[in-house]
């Protein structure tokens, strides 16, 4: 994916064997950088260029901005709503479609018995595939150790479950050591995700990555 900013005269290509990583010391440009970003994956309209295939493509369903770590919550409603869709898809394949209509029925008659031991009279019109899956609450597991591990399987998962994105951290470098930095943008390039690094100061240069640097005065040093 490539991202353009009119601002800034600097093309971020995502596809290189590199982590982009943008360290802005003007904070008025900072946050109106990330404003404007937010603003676009808000679905609002915006100067910022998201491409692929030298085509643009919508901010809103192509990019995520990750600005959260403490803690990080890989059990984000938008994700789990795509797993739970589908789980539904899976129940529904025709290996499985006789053994879930069968446990379906199963529930309803279960439902009907206790409902008639009530003095009025209740039915279940919402009982469904889908129903099911959402009142159990399906959750990820979130015991993890190292952060960058656990922002990896959530890039993972959304790419598995709803689509490839370009997600945009903003100061994961106060979160990660130097060597733990390292090995999360060796994993980045690995795994194929797609990744700017918005940073407002300097940390240890990773051969991992391809900086570029916004000064006070808004001067770009590549």
């Amino acid at each position: 994916m490539m991202f353009v900013h009119p601002e800034i005269n600097y093309l971020f290509d995502t596809e290189i064997q590199q982590v982009q990583t943008i360290i802005i010391e003007n904070q008025a440009f900072f946050l109106k950088l990330l404003t404007q970003i937010n603003e676009q994956i808000e679905d609002f309209d915006g100067k910022c260029v998201l491409s692929e295939n030298d085509s643009p493509i919508p901010f809103a369903k192509n990019a995520e901005i990750l600005d959260r770590f403490v803690p990080f919550d890989i059990n984000r409603k938008p994700l789990l709503t795509k797993i739970a869709t589908a789980l539904e898809k899976v129940a529904m394949v025709a290996e499985n479609y006789n053994k879930t209509m069968r446990i379906l029925a199963q529930l309803e008659n279960y439902l009907d018995e206790i409902a008639f031991l009530s003095d009025c009279s209740i039915t279940f019109p919402k009982l469904s595939v889908s129903g099911i899956i959402k009142s159990a609450s399906p959750e990820l597991p979130d015991d993890y150790d190292s952060l960058g591990e656990k922002i990896l399987d959530y890039m993972e998962l959304v790419r598995e479950f709803d689509r490839r994105k370009l997600f945009f951290t903003v100061n994961l470098r106060s979160y990660l050591s130097d060597n733990d930095a390292e090995l999360f943008m060796k994993s980045v390039i690995s795994h194929g995700f797609h990744l700017i690094m918005l940073e407002n100061k300097e940390y240890g240069c990773s051969e991992y990555e391809k900086r570029l640097i916004i000064d006070s005065d808004l001067c770009e040093i590549v």
